[in-house]
């Protein structure tokens, strides 16, 4: 099988992690990250099919720590050439066979660093259109719904974020959380040129918080012009069909998760208007540990 992999990223050479640059691209890639872990194997999957669809390269990347633990005791005889070393190669190559194998016509890279995987995806990000991670790798405890690494990234990378739980979704809609803030706004976006790619649906949905006292008589107003404000951002993609639905519920987050149930995915900002200071706000916090299906974090 023929494997197309530009010169310099066919993991024949290893970065230390100084060097995160996706040049010779001409378009930014797809990064995904793999462990070698089940997760990661959905997360190539779907990185891969979206890749190929959106006409854009991907890129896997492994992130290879042992060399950390050594630094500290001098020079290590053999670890350039170790069996750890291999393994680590043989991981990366691993990834970049079954998004081949997936997409045969898909041009594919791979990156084989060294360095922890939260900030060497981190850098990647910099270049990336999008980095597609599993829930978890094969660290941590097996009880998370979501691992630190995959956490970490939704809420420090410079580009949108995908944490993956089911590499071929069925459903049909791309669930959008709208409240009227900026990062409201690059959700929405992200999700129409989504929804144009994948051939979704997308469903826009405003959760009000319910009040401890009386609703205002503005209240439905102001419901109503969160979602003409996400609305009116679809008017430049007049191929891609939406719904609107606002709800008065006793938790955000809760009720977005309950709504997930129904989605191929769930499309969030990084953090709503009531967010101050923090990189990753609560309810994109709640949505990434709870959600059914698949969720991408975008800013």
């Amino acid at each position: 099988m023929h494997v197309r992999c530009r010169s310099g990223y066919d993991g024949s050479s290893m970065t230390s992690g100084a060097d995160f640059s996706v040049r010779g691209l001409e378009r930014k890639p797809v990064v995904v990250g793999y462990d070698g872990s089940e997760n990661a194997r959905k997360a190539v999957l779907w990185a891969s099919r979206y890749a190929a669809v959106a006409h854009l390269p991907l890129m896997v990347v492994h992130a290879w720590i042992w060399p950390y633990f050594t630094q500290n005791l001098g020079p290590v005889a053999g670890i350039k050439d170790s069996g750890l070393r291999r393994e680590a190669q043989r991981v990366v190559t691993e990834g970049r066979d079954l998004a081949v194998r997936s997409e045969p016509d898909l041009p594919v890279h791979q990156r084989l660093v060294i360095g922890f995987p939260s900030k060497t995806l981190t850098e990647f990000s910099r270049e990336a259109s999008l980095l597609v991670i599993g829930t978890r790798g094969l660290g941590g405890f097996a009880g998370l719904l979501i691992g630190s690494v995959s956490f970490h990234l939704a809420a420090s990378a410079d580009c949108p974020v995908m944490v993956v739980r089911e590499a071929r979704p069925t459903r049909d809609i791309l669930l959008v959380g709208v409240d009227g803030s900026t990062e409201s706004d690059q959700a929405v976006l992200f999700a129409a040129n989504l929804a144009l790619t994948l051939r979704k649906h997308v469903q826009l949905l405003h959760v009000q918080p319910h009040p401890k006292d009386p609703r205002p008589a503005t209240a439905r107003e102001e419901e109503a012009a969160v979602l003409d404000r996400a609305a009116a951002l679809l008017k430049g993609h007049p191929e891609v069909h939406y719904t609107r639905d606002s709800v008065v519920a006793v938790s955000v987050p809760g009720e977005i998760v309950q709504w997930s149930h129904n989605a191929a995915c769930v499309v969030l900002g990084a953090k709503g208007g009531n967010t101050l200071g923090a990189r990753l706000g609560s309810t994109a916090h709640a949505v990434l540990h709870h959600s059914r299906g698949n969720v991408v974090v975008v800013r």
